[in-house]
């Protein structure tokens, strides 16, 4: 259950949803380059080579060769229903990641809630200050609300009308407090 009501004004802005730590308590990033590997171990020298070409295009090759099940990914359950609830009202709902795009469309297909998808793409990493400036292109800064988990958040939620601080500790949920309006805290 989240520590604060939601702001009367949140339908009318996106909500902005990071999908690892915050829809799902892993990271996709993780679990498909277990697929890769237990697959063939020997992936592990073109994951290096990847890596060394950019963060964005290692995810990219991880997607490419894997399949990605959605459902048995685990969801944190108290803000996915907070997310059924905001998506019953009208209000747009955007995952918004630095995973691959291949994989964060799996979770949005699989979800159902999602209208639209901000992920990386194999050139830009949709991460920590990347994704607040493209969330900010898109929507205008400080006119849309952001979810997150991690330190990472922090450029993102210092660009959005309101931070939602999911599975964090309260040091995490501080810092954010310094920079941004909580509206909704999911520990």
């Amino acid at each position: 259950m989240p520590s604060a009501p939601a702001n009367s004004q949140a339908s009318t802005v996106p909500l902005c949803v990071d999908l690892d730590g915050t829809l799902i308590r892993t990271d996709v990033l993780w679990v498909s380059m277990r697929l890769l590997l237990k697959r063939n171990p020997f992936y592990l020298f073109l994951i290096g080579g990847w890596f060394l070409r950019g963060r964005a295009l290692m995810k990219m090759k991880i997607a490419e060769r894997v399949e990605l099940n959605a459902a048995l990914l685990p969801y944190h359950q108290p803000f996915f229903e907070y997310l059924k609830s905001e998506k019953s009202q009208g209000r747009m709902l955007v995952l918004a990641t630095a995973a691959d795009f291949r994989l964060a469309k799996t979770v949005a297909d699989h979800v159902g809630l999602f209208d639209e998808v901000v992920a990386s793409d194999g050139k830009t990493n949709q991460r920590g200050r990347n994704k607040g400036h493209t969330l900010s292109a898109k929507f205008g800064r400080k006119n849309f609300d952001y979810a997150g988990n991690s330190t990472v958040d922090l450029p993102v939620w210092e660009q959005s009308r309101c931070a939602i601080v999911v599975n964090a500790d309260e040091s995490l949920v501080a810092r954010a407090r310094r920079i941004a309006e909580v509206s909704l805290v999911f520990p």
